[in-house]
């Protein structure tokens, strides 16, 4: 039985974007986000270009079968062609996995490992190309190395990731919210309430939003230095940062909370992720208020900060939980 092989990220990508470009109902920013997916790997137009040399070809058999049905009336294109998109799109990328499924040997598959860690727990992996992984805030990291890529798979907390330059091999690290690529370079990845933010700290970063059928990617942005790469259900976004704040965004390495005008409710999400405390507001209004400081990351050092500079008091409901409000 032949052997199969995994698909690409480009591949696997670009069996949702063939979708979506092919589609009745495809819009001017599909396009364009589609153009920036090209722009933003020299596999992609390969993946996508033999991608579509195999939808041709069963689009073909569609259109034959559509011929003979001539003298029907003309069905409503939405959900009739969707339907229709999506099998051929299966069909395609069967067709470039060649049995990734069925014919691959589980012994050939690439072995994986597995990091977790608590909330205040700060651990450093070292990984078989000199590359390092720094992970925190209940972080969780299942890490592929392979002939011809690196991969990451990142679901939860805060990643410093300190990544050996190599060519033949790209460095992609996988996100809820999308796709996180690169050679060489230093960035800090934190996870929180439906965003990822990337900290480019050296080099340059590639980053695309993962949407749509199949892992579709819809919108895509490269940072640098000094730069931030945002990632939600809006998209990606650029960001410049001023180099004052990579320090707070390191803050956490150190069991330290940074805030610099932060809102409260951001505020309160950090301290959460870094202690495994809940921290909840008496008046929904509070979330707006602005926080500063620089204090351990420590409840009791939150709830002094809190007291001292907003001028609120916390009240505590069982393990773990505490409730701030205006003080009475």
């Amino acid at each position: 039985m032949p052997n199969g092989r995994t698909l690409t990220i480009a591949e696997r990508e670009a069996s949702g974007w063939i979708v979506r470009i092919k589609a009745h109902d495809v819009t001017e920013r599909d396009r364009r986000d589609f153009q920036a997916w090209l722009d933003a790997d020299p596999q992609n137009p390969a993946a996508y270009a033999k991608l579509e040399r195999t939808w041709g070809v069963v689009e073909s058999l569609q259109h034959l079968k559509g011929r003979a049905a001539a003298n029907d009336t003309a069905p409503a294109p939405s959900r009739s062609w969707t339907r229709t998109a999506i099998a051929i799109a299966a069909c395609a990328l069967l067709a470039i996995g060649a049995g990734v499924w069925f014919t691959r040997a589980p012994s050939a598959l690439a072995p994986s490992e597995h990091y977790a860690t608590a909330p205040a727990e700060v651990r450093t992996i070292t990984l078989a190309d000199g590359s390092t992984i720094t992970l925190s805030g209940a972080g969780d990291a299942s890490i592929t190395l392979t002939d011809s890529e690196r991969r990451v798979e990142l679901t939860s907390g805060y990643a410093l990731f300190d990544v050996a330059h190599d060519e033949s091999r790209p460095f992609v690290v996988h996100t809820p919210q999308g796709d996180i690529r690169v050679l060489g370079t230093s960035f800090v990845v934190r996870i929180a309430d439906g965003e990822v933010r990337t900290t480019v700290l050296r080099g340059s970063v590639s980053g695309a939003a993962e949407r749509g059928l199949f892992g579709a990617n819809r919108g895509a942005v490269t940072a640098r230095a000094n730069e931030e790469i945002v990632l939600n259900d809006d998209g990606a976004a650029l960001v410049e940062i001023d180099a004052e704040a990579i320090p707070r965004r390191l803050a956490w390495r150190d069991n330290m909370l940074a805030f610099d005008g932060e809102t409260l409710n951001e505020a309160i999400a950090q301290v959460s992720q870094q202690t495994g405390w809940t921290f909840e507001l008496a008046d929904a209004d509070l979330g707006d208020m602005r926080v500063g400081g620089y204090v351990h990351a420590d409840p009791e050092a939150f709830i002094e900060l809190m007291s001292s500079s907003l001028d609120l008091e916390a009240r505590r409901e069982g393990d773990r939980r505490v409730i701030l409000s205006r003080r009475s």
